[in-house]
């Protein structure tokens, strides 16, 4: 039985390029967008000062950290998240399973109240934290939760990297000392048809030790966080080889490890994308993260305006996790923020507004993602 409603809103963005529409009622039955259409309709929930965006995408958090918010601010990124000898893993280890997932729930309901639907956890504790991920995912609905797992080093063998690829949606490498070239070889074999993601010169340090070269010569990965220090040539590689970049700029400037080369990267033609990193010392507000982008943009590019392609970072550019995009056929997977009160509605540049001026204070409709009990 077919369970539908229609939804009148001012002006929409449609589509992987978020072509704005106005006055469209949108058609919704049984969570998919059967119809887009001009005007308003008069059996229909309205939100007249609305605007319809796809709803965020969080492509790269350490969901984990959230056990421990704020602990050693005055430590340096290596004695904090450094694998495996730092403050984070010691905490980790401590941890029993049932705190480890109420924290996680606890940051996938606050991700769901700034408008996030799809979160990439990057996975720490091997098979038995992909085994947590696991039991999250089952509690959650109307949310898209990608789960990139890893081994520890006492854990790596065939048979472990096989049980791992039936958990999990892909492989996420922490860095370039955590795996050998043999290993990384046969993370690529096993999960050649699933997501194989790396942190990449994140730090000057790992630059100079040309972690893309050899991470792309070994491991062969679709999916680079940070690329902080990558040049040009470098992300000219990530855009030939269709390799998607996650920046986490609060993320960098937080742990101080440099400004990531966003104008540079949207010049160049690289597929981005945002994460806010870190659980333990950033939000997962979204919000914050494109207006950090944006305002980086503008420094590293003056007069500048890539404001839709950050937007399209947080939302569109995620193909790689599924289609986020509003347009028939697709699931019903947006969020209407409100547009008078905010300005959005008057202003010149609407992509740029939203980015300044929406938040999860804004957000006046959403398709109810929820945690099950």
């Amino acid at each position: 039985m077919e369970n539908c409603k229609v939804l009148n809103v001012r002006k929409v963005l449609i589509g992987e390029d978020l072509e704005v529409k106005d006055n469209v009622n949108i058609e919704i039955c049984n969570g998919y967008i059967t119809h887009i259409g001009n005007g308003f309709s008069s059996n229909a929930e309205s939100f007249t000062n609305g605007i319809a965006i796809p709803s965020l995408v969080n492509s790269h958090v350490h969901m984990l950290d959230y056990a421990f918010p704020e602990i050693g601010i005055d430590k340096t990124i290596k004695e904090l998240v450094g694998d495996p000898n730092s403050l984070k893993y010691e905490l980790l280890s401590k941890q029993n399973e049932k705190d480890l997932i109420n924290f996680s729930l606890n940051f996938i309901s606050n991700s769901i109240n700034f408008g996030v639907t799809t979160v990439t956890d990057f996975r720490e504790l091997g098979i038995l934290g992909s085994k947590i991920a696991l039991n999250i995912k089952r509690k959650l609905k109307g949310i898209n939760y990608i789960i990139l797992g890893r081994l520890e080093k006492n854990e790596f063998n065939d048979k472990n990297l096989v049980h791992l690829a039936e958990i999990d949606d892909g492989f996420g490498v922490s860095s370039i000392s955590t795996y050998s070239p043999e290993e990384l070889m046969k993370i690529s074999e096993i999960f050649k048809n699933k997501i194989k993601a790396a942190h990449i010169s994140e730090t000057l340090k790992q630059n100079l030790k040309k972690d893309l070269e050899f991470f792309m010569k070994y491991l062969r990965p679709n999916l680079i966080i940070h690329g902080t220090w990558l040049s040009d040539d470098e992300l000219l590689i990530l855009k030939e080889k269709n390799v998607s970049l996650v920046l986490c700029p609060r993320s960098n400037l937080w742990f101080s490890t440099g400004i990531p080369r966003i104008a540079s990267a949207i010049k160049l033609g690289v597929n981005i994308l945002l994460g806010t990193d870190n659980a333990a010392w950033l939000s997962p507000n979204l919000w914050k993260e494109m207006e950090l982008a944006l305002l980086i943009s503008r420094l590293q590019d003056p007069l500048s305006n890539y404001s839709k392609e950050i937007l399209k970072a947080a939302t569109v550019n995620a193909r790689l996790f599924g289609t986020n995009k509003i347009d028939e056929g697709e699931k019903s997977n947006f969020i209407i923020i409100e547009g008078e009160k905010t300005g959005i509605l008057r202003a010149h540049d609407i992509y740029s507004a939203i980015i300044k001026r929406g938040s999860e204070g804004n957000i006046t409709y959403a398709e109810q993602p929820r945690i099950l009990a």
